[in-house]
């Protein structure tokens, strides 16, 4: 959906062992092509094929494509966002996370950012902000323009995102209260505010290229 933006015993035999192993792989894969934590997943793509329909032409806004496990997004001219309907039920603890490296564009935050967004329905969301200069920040929006976003209070700072590799974005909700973090690392926290809508993607910033490794989200 296209979305305009401002993981001994030894006394067994050998053979109870090898009647064993099929099972065993076949467990550790279906664990492994879902989530390894003990979470309940609600969504989870780690792009290696196109089932959930991601913008893969290219179109004077944006150009995308899927390859070997990664989504790469790029914005032309403007930002530029694809989202997919995931509904939570936002009473429970659960957690959306996204690991994306920045390959291409401008640094600097304030006119440049990318962003993982969430809760979102029309031009009303949340986004957890990013850039290569280092600066991430919380922001509410609710139209189309950057005048119609505000910075919550103490969350423009430098974080701990390394600007030429893969960086993993967690929002996280507890109780009544939002962490996030930037590679495990606390960034801000701030009271958790009801979702707009059921809308959760990524944004590249205005002529930034994004290369996204997941998207993942579940209840805690």
């Amino acid at each position: 959906m296209e979305i305009p933006l401002p993981i001994n015993d030894y006394i067994y035999s050998m053979k109870k062992l090898l009647l064993l192993l099929p099972v065993l792989l076949t467990s550790f894969f279906l664990k492994a092509q879902t989530d390894s934590s003990s979470h309940k997943l609600i969504f989870f793509d780690d792009f290696n094929n196109n089932q959930n329909n991601w913008t893969i032409t290219g179109n004077k806004h944006a150009n995308g494509r899927i390859d070997s496990g990664f989504y790469y997004l790029t914005a032309e001219g403007r930002a530029y966002g694809d989202a997919q309907e995931i509904k939570i039920d936002t009473r429970k603890d659960f957690e959306i996370e996204a690991r994306i490296k920045i390959s291409h564009g401008n640094a600097e935050h304030k006119a440049y950012y990318s962003m993982l967004f969430w809760g979102r329905d029309g031009m009303e969301s949340y986004y957890f902000t990013f850039a290569k200069d280092g600066f991430a920040s919380i922001e509410v929006c609710d139209g189309k323009n950057q005048s119609s976003c505000t910075t919550k209070s103490g969350s423009l700072q430098k974080s701990a995102l390394n600007p030429d590799d893969f960086n993993t974005y967690t929002i996280r909700k507890t109780g009544h209260s939002y962490s996030f973090l930037i590679n495990g690392t606390l960034f801000y926290e701030m009271p958790f505010a009801p979702f707009f809508g059921n809308l959760i993607g990524i944004g590249a910033g205005r002529n930034v290229s994004l290369v996204i490794d997941y998207l993942k989200v579940s209840y805690l």
